[in-house]
């Protein structure tokens, strides 16, 4: 496996957009999966926020994905923030996800950020054994979310 900018494989827009609007869409008032599609073409960048990195399998199929977007929390001035991190259920457990969020990690490091934000409602003990920090709780949208940061 191996983590890529999707700006490498631009074939894989499609399906970064179909799973990002599967798992929060629902939650995204007003969101199709065209403007899905659209908010994924955006960040086909290697240098710039927004960036989307994609895991390969050894095949060369997607086998997750995620963002380092510039806002992500509706009403929060921080920034920049880890958002989208997506592994489809049959390839969960195998540290796909804790390699793409240090991609992101290490390319905001690179772009000059020395903080990333991020916010969760399932996967808060993830992201703490990954050295992120608990900053607080609170309803989002019709969820109890985890808001976090790490120091880069």
């Amino acid at each position: 496996m191996r983590i890529a900018p999707l700006a490498e494989r631009p074939d894989l827009v499609h399906q970064v957009a179909v799973w990002g609007h599967g798992e929060w869409g629902p939650f995204d008032p007003g969101s199709t999966l065209e403007s899905r599609l659209a908010h994924v073409r955006e960040s086909l960048n290697v240098a710039q926020i927004p960036i989307t990195f994609v895991a390969l399998a050894d095949d060369g199929t997607a086998v997750g994905t995620a963002a380092l977007i510039l806002d992500d929390l509706e009403g929060d001035p921080r920034n920049p923030w880890l958002a989208s991190v997506y592994v489809p259920p049959a390839h969960r457990k195998r540290g796909i996800a804790s390699a793409l969020v240090r991609a992101v990690e290490d390319a905001a490091r690179r772009i000059g950020h020395r903080r990333l934000y991020l916010f969760t409602s399932t996967a808060p003990r993830l992201y703490q054994s990954l050295g992120w920090r608990p900053l607080e709780t609170r309803d989002y949208r019709g969820e109890t979310i985890q808001v976090m940061d790490r120091t880069l």
